[in-house]
């Protein structure tokens, strides 16, 4: 017979679970009560964010609510008692070179100008200045509009390398640019009465050298001014031909300076053309005070209040003015406003072409 298995007595102890065993175990609790706590504690975040967020959103809306009950006070425009202010426009057209082919790779690319480009800026010329002047006749009454004629209107021949750029002859770029001028002084018409005032260039010579006392007795430019002159049949323009180096026209007591601005001597100084420009209108000043030179000649646009209004250039950046370091500016003309009311420029803008 098989032996009966022992039981086990009842009063014996159980066995123990293993040390490794109880630390397993507590360690995986432990794990699993920081899982819970870490997102109970981003759950609380969000649930804080929210409340903030609402009580915001509740904030902005009794804004809303708070606004729409404002009642807002309206103003209404006091009609103007007396006469408008009065003002004058002066359109500077200077340094134009029409003749003159300007190619791209002559100047790193940053310019291209031949006759066809000259007509189309003088055209894109010509009708923003009428817009801006339009514009500013919602402001004032524009008593007149100046055309200032400042030279340069022709490249020329005064130099070799300005005989192999001219795409024309000097008496016909002269003819071809006073056509074009006559354009804009008719636009200019059409708006206010105009008075054309003219000063010679540099550019525009019969002699090989600057003349000083006879220089516009040998100017393409001043026979053109002169020839225009003489034709004018527009009931209101006039012309105020300059007879030396300087132009000095009366705007009602504003006294306008208009010159080209060849005797200005500037060699590349720290200050640029302000310096210079302010001693010789120092020096002009002494024997005539005006109250604004205008001028061309550099290129440039600048606007000293009180002082003067250097003109930019239709033709743009050429070879040249890369060669002698000059500023590059875009292609512009300048619009200058003076206010008779207060007797100053209240504007003087370049009007990109």
């Amino acid at each position: 017979m098989a032996k009966r298995a022992k039981s086990a007595s009842p009063d014996k102890p159980l066995p123990r679970p293993k040390l490794a065993e109880t630390v397993a175990a507590a360690v995986e609790r432990d794990s699993v009560e920081t899982k819970l706590r870490a997102e109970l504690t981003e759950v609380k975040g969000k649930y804080k964010n929210a409340l903030a967020r609402l009580d915001a959103a509740e904030a902005e809306v009794r804004k809303q609510h708070e606004l729409a009950e404002v009642k807002l006070k309206k103003f209404k425009p006091k009609a103007r008692k007396g006469k408008r202010p009065q003002a004058t426009v002066v359109l500077v057209c200077s340094d134009w070179h029409v003749e003159e082919l300007i190619k791209p790779e002559d100047c790193r690319g940053l310019n291209a100008f031949d006759l066809t480009v000259a007509e189309k800026r003088i055209e894109t010329l010509a009708a923003k200045a009428r817009m801006l002047i339009e514009h500013e006749s919602h402001l004032t009454d524009i008593r007149r509009v100046v055309v200032a004629a400042l030279g340069d209107l022709i490249t020329g021949h005064i130099h070799d390398d300005c005989i192999e750029r001219c795409q024309l002859a000097p008496l016909a770029a002269t003819r071809w640019a006073g056509e074009r001028l006559n354009g804009v002084i008719d636009s200019m018409a059409e708006v206010a009465p105009v008075l054309v005032a003219t000063a010679t260039g540099n550019h525009g010579r019969t002699t090989k050298k600057p003349r000083v006392s006879t220089e516009n007795d040998h100017s393409y430019e001043q026979n053109l001014y002169l020839t225009m002159a003489a034709a004018e049949r527009r009931a209101n323009v006039a012309w105020q031909v300059g007879a030396g180096y300087h132009n000095v026209v009366d705007l009602d007591g504003f006294l306008l300076r208009c010159h080209h601005g060849h005797a200005l001597k500037f060699g590349g100084g720290v200050g640029g053309l302000t310096i210079p420009t302010n001693k010789a209108i120092a020096a002009w000043n002494v024997a005539q005070r005006a109250d604004l030179d205008i001028f061309g000649h550099w290129h440039q646009f600048l606007h000293i209040p009180y002082r003067f209004v250097a003109n930019g250039c239709l033709c743009g950046h050429n070879a040249y003015a890369d060669r002698i370091r000059a500023e590059f500016q875009p292609p512009s003309q300048s619009l200058i406003v003076v206010d008779h009311d207060h007797n100053r420029v209240t504007k003087a803008m370049q009007i990109f072409l």
